[in-house]
């Protein structure tokens, strides 16, 4: 007995030890950055750089420059980029967005060496290969005296942090011995980096004065300062690589989430966002907490107490939330999607109030071309909400995978079969670019599949049967029958926000949907998974609501999360491949009400949930299947006096065992030709027998086998 209790004694020291030595490993965490860290300060050195076509003058995309940087010289906003210094409130642009979005967690600083550096063709006959533009402005600047930038720092000002951090692991502050600049960022008025366009990496542009930089980036600045592109470029070093595009900076060869090229907003937006400001999912990613915060996601009860508010409001967390304005104290409110398999697509709804910028003083917090022209209406104070794909690893070995475009807005105008007009309309805003005008219908109303004004519109652009995320329209100018042309809307709209004078809900019965999405992981050309797992392909019927109560005149949004909203209280036209109705039980004991004069519709959608096997049959092609709707067991749906449920387009109604429908009097059942309802066994169907035996002689109602 004695030896066991020694040897049992020697077992379990030595499993304490590696227990121990387990919890010191340091293990990979998205808050410590990928090649920098998203905390503390940095400071960036700019290199301006122009080229002198001295061989091939017609290739000069800028000639003769521009009014916001003129041959020769620095650009007029090369102080407006970084400020040199920690200020109380940071001024220049960038350095600005940094402060605002990270609560003043992350110090983003800069200096540019005081002339613009002009590289000759002939002495650089590489210099037309635009992300080698950095190595040629290196060698170019060696040939200085010394090292001079404008606001007279040196070295050792550009190198706070060591070089070689690793992913996800924490960054070590400090110098280099000998110096490495942290970044080096060069920036161009005419080579075939184009204005919007750049490129960033972990590597250096070759010694500036005999020292390496970490990290390095190169963008286009012909037409002013670069800002969406930059902020994009330079985020991947803190977020990941470019399976994180999304928020309007995605690109079509990238496996993404969705076959649709999402905009919104994000660090990770670009020319295609929205609003210009993060997300809540990025706050949340970069581990950024406002000072005395309790927890992770965060709002306020009516008394003033903060509340955790990560939901799932089927399990209880229901009630009354406050969110003051998010970009100065970052309150969100983030719901999961309920139902969804294990193993397949996880999803949760996120809410942000956003006041905009006349309000809550960010420059960033308003639509990204609202002061370019008088077709982009500003951004107003509201709800703006974007449902998150999957992408909850913040630790563990797993943070830098996933897929692009996680992040798909929710707005408030809805989802539809959006469809072109035919023509075009120009502009005085956008560059003077024509945009496309689109028809918003209520009869093509589609909340689980159809599109949004965010988003690009997938097409088959050269009719050979299959899409392409690079095949696609920009959703330009809303147009709605009976109502004056809408202000150009891709770029954000004052109504794609839940508004006090708008929208103000959002539910299981209402357009846009409280149900989850369905995805469809694709490259350009391909569909990775067919449209097997981990894909959701299925709408999962939930009872969800968020409603706005009331918008303070201090900016504070009264929010409710409800459950067993399961009443229709206007038309509706739903469409998905699979539509599965749980046993939901509303205020009146049923998992669906149709109310009184009110029209459920169950057709066919007409925007693509496929990106191949186009189906040509009456009113084809469709890039979709026709809708099957399963009410589960103990599911029951109720179609009140007057109202109306109609099939159409080859729509199935399956009511599996222990299930039913009910029909009060006078309400109407309407079976198109195609479309059937199939009644499993102890399934029922209430209503007049001489009307559900019709449908049974054409063979409408069948009974499964």
């Amino acid at each position: 007995m004695h030896v066991c209790s020694r040897n049992l004694l020697v077992t379990l020291s030595l499993l304490c030890c590696v227990l121990l030595a387990a919890q010191d490993k340091p293990i990979q965490q998205s808050k410590n950055g990928w090649y920098l860290s998203p905390h503390g300060t940095i400071r960036i050195l700019v290199l301006f750089v122009e080229i002198d076509y001295d061989v091939k003058p017609e290739k000069d995309p800028q000639p003769d420059g521009h009014p916001t940087w003129a041959k020769g010289k620095l650009p007029d906003w090369a102080d407006n980029l970084f400020d040199p210094q920690e200020l109380p409130q940071q001024k220049a642009k960038v350095s600005r967005y940094y402060e605002d979005i990270s609560f003043g967690q992350y110090t983003v600083l800069g200096d540019y060496l005081n002339e613009v550096l002009t590289l000759k063709e002939s002495e650089f006959p590489g210099v037309h290969q635009a992300h080698s533009i950095g190595r040629f402005a290196v060698q170019e600047v060696n040939e200085r005296p010394a090292f001079k930038t404008h606001n007279g720092l040196d070295i050792a000002d550009f190198d706070l942090w060591k070089r070689g951090g690793k992913q996800g692991f924490p960054k070590e502050q400090g110098a280099d011995d000998p110096h490495s600049f942290d970044h080096v960022m060069v920036i161009t008025r005419n080579s075939a980096l184009r204005h919007g366009t750049g490129s960033t990496d972990g590597g250096s542009p070759g010694k500036l004065f005999g020292y390496e930089s970490d990290t390095q980036s190169r963008f286009g600045g012909m037409y002013g300062l670069p800002f969406e592109i930059l902020k994009h470029e330079f985020n991947h070093l803190l977020i990941g690589g470019n399976n994180f595009h999304s928020g309007g900076g995605n690109a079509a060869p990238f496996e993404s989430y969705f076959m649709n090229l999402q905009g919104g907003w994000s660090m990770m937006g670009a020319a295609g966002s929205s609003i210009l400001t993060c997300s809540a999912w990025d706050r949340d990613r970069m581990g950024w907490l406002p000072d005395g915060a309790l927890n992770r996601i965060r709002a306020y009860d009516r008394d003033g107490s903060e509340v955790d508010s990560d939901l799932e409001p089927l399990q209880g967390d229901t009630g009354i939330f406050v969110l003051r304005d998010f970009v100065r104290t970052g309150d969100a409110i983030r719901i999961r999607m309920p139902h969804i398999p294990e193993g397949l697509v996880q999803q949760w709804l996120w809410i942000e109030n956003h006041q905009g910028r006349p309000l809550n003083g960010s420059p960033t917090d308003k639509f990204q071309w609202e002061d370019s022209g008088d077709c982009i209406a500003p951004i107003q104070p509201g709800l703006f909400m974007t449902m998150q794909m999957d992408r909850e690893d913040r630790e563990g070995t797993n943070i830098y995978g996933g897929r692009a475009d996680y992040l798909r807005p929710v707005i408030a105008t809805g989802f539809n079969d959006l469809r072109l007009r035919g023509d075009t309309i120009q502009h005085s805003c956008l560059y003077g670019n024509p945009t496309l005008p689109f028809l918003l219908e209520e009869r093509a109303a589609n909340p689980f599949t159809g599109n949004h004004e965010q988003e690009l519109i997938s097409i088959d652009k050269k009719g050979k049967g299959r899409l392409e995320h690079g095949d696609h329209w920009v959703p330009g100018t809303r147009v709605v029958p009976g109502k004056p042309d809408a202000d150009q809307v891709f770029a954000g709209s004052p109504d794609h926000a839940f508004r006090m004078n708008g929208v103000r809900k959002l539910g299981m019965c209402t357009n846009p949907s409280s149900a989850n999405m369905h995805t469809l992981i694709s490259n350009n050309t391909k569909e990775i998974f067919k449209r097997d797992e981990p894909n959701v392909r299925t709408t999962y019927l939930n009872g969800i609501s968020v409603e706005l109560l009331a918008m303070s005149p201090n900016g504070e949004a009264t929010v409710h999360v409800g459950i067993n909203d399961t009443r229709m209280e206007s038309d509706q036209r739903w469409c998905a491949d699979s539509i599965v109705l749980p046993p939901l039980r509303g205020t009146d004991g049923h998992s669906l009400t149709i109310s009184r004069g009110t029209t459920l519709l169950i057709d066919r959608s007409r925007t693509p949930t496929r990106m191949t096997e186009p189906d040509s049959s009456n009113g084809g092609p469709w890039f979709s299947d026709p809708t099957v709707l399963t009410l589960l067991e103990g599911a029951s749906v109720l179609v009140e006096e007057r109202g109306k449920l109609q099939l159409k387009n080859g729509a199935t109604v399956h009511l599996l065992p222990g299930s039913e429908l009910v029909l009060e009097k006078r309400a109407k059942l309407i079976v198109e030709p195609g479309s059937r309802i199939v009644l499993h066994s102890s399934a029922m169907i209430n209503a007049k027998k001489c009307a559900l035996k019709k449908l049974r002689k054409k063979g409408q109602l069948i009974d499964a086998l």
